[in-house]
């Protein structure tokens, strides 16, 4: 019984400028052509997709958000729900049902609908050529961190993608990927719950070995035999031992990436806690100058600098100053002789 996982993308509907069907057309299109096999059944299906790696083969099926799969997936095979892809239109002057705010109730929706599988959640913002958020500004700074921080508190990964002609071939070889190259390799490395390990065997070098042998060039014997048993020992002696190795191929890597995109996100952060200090700072020197004038009352200056003052321990808090002081009144009570306060 054959076993196919599936992705639910949307929004999609039936208009030429829907965003959802250009990227599921788009990684479609992509595997086939990638693909060696032409007899594939995949080849020519906008639905499916075989993903095929140097450690195992799935079977990957697109749906609509709140789609069945009953159409495209038989009553003998099985359907395990995987991931889920939400496209939008990234640009800041995005009509109301293809803004970024319209996937809110998307998300809700398909939660409630569908078990929603988490093995891949892409949330991914569509452009055609350089992001609208990539000028600089201060207001597209902000509007990332807000769609960033969305993404973290629902579990999906932010991806900015470029679908012109050349957006879509760039970028497949370096090795941090970013825009549709990233969907890309975020769908082959994962691991679907649809995936058939491959056999990997010391045959081929046997074989080598064998036609060595038949041929009369026996010189080399010892070094191909030393080959053949070393091969045969880094093999996996089991699906299992398999299975492990290639996660932790794949997976190579990942660490260190959830470590930057968590320091970048750090930092944004802190960028963003700095701008709030300042205009605190600004604040507290209009209610200075506001009280040498006598423009406000004493009652209102003791109110705005006890409000300032929160904001701005509050702040402090944020950027890591209060746990310095903290650390620091500690050593400075351990290092005080016995009985001394």
């Amino acid at each position: 019984m054959s076993c196919h996982s599936i992705v639910r993308i949307g929004p999609l509907n039936s208009d030429d400028g829907c965003y959802a069907t250009l990227l599921r057309s788009s990684i479609t299109n992509y595997f086939s052509s990638s693909s060696s096999n032409e007899d594939n059944d995949t080849k020519n299906d906008p639905h499916r997709l075989a993903i095929s790696n140097r450690y195992f083969d799935a079977s990957v099926a697109f749906a609509g958000l709140n789609q069945s799969t009953d159409y495209f997936i038989s009553a003998s095979e099985i359907a395990v729900e995987d991931g889920i892809i939400l496209v939008f239109d990234s640009s800041l002057s995005a009509s109301q049902d293809m803004c970024f705010d319209s996937l809110n109730t998307l998300h809700d929706n398909a939660e409630k609908s569908t078990d929603l599988g988490d093995l891949l959640r892409l949330c991914v913002g569509v452009s055609f050529g350089p992001s609208p958020l990539a000028d600089g500004t201060k207001a597209s700074e902000e509007e990332y961190s807000r769609r960033v921080l969305w993404c973290l508190d629902r579990g999906y990964e932010y991806v900015e993608a470029d679908m012109s002609p050349v957006g879509m071939e760039s970028g497949h070889n370096d090795r941090d990927k970013e825009g549709f190259a990233r969907i890309i390799e975020a769908i082959l490395s994962c691991m679907w719950s649809s995936h058939v390990m491959k056999k990997r065997t010391a045959a081929a070098t046997t074989s080598v070995t064998a036609a060595n042998i038949g041929s009369g060039n026996t010189q080399s014997q010892p070094n191909e035999k030393a080959n053949a048993d070393t091969t045969a020992s880094a093999v996996p002696s089991s699906d299992s031992e398999r299975e492990k190795a290639a996660v932790a191929n794949l997976m190579e890597g990942v660490d260190q990436d959830i470590e930057s995109k968590n320091k970048a996100e750090e930092i944004k952060k802190q960028e963003l806690a700095f701008h709030e200090l300042e205009r605190v700072i600004a604040d507290a020197k209009n209610i200075r100058e506001s009280s040498q004038n006598d423009s406000i009352s004493d009652e209102e200056r003791r109110k705005l600098a006890g409000d300032t003052a929160l904001r701005m321990m509050d702040l402090f808090d944020k950027l890591g100053f209060g746990d310095d002081e903290e650390d620091s009144d500690e050593t400075e009570a351990s290092s005080l002789p016995e009985g001394v306060e």
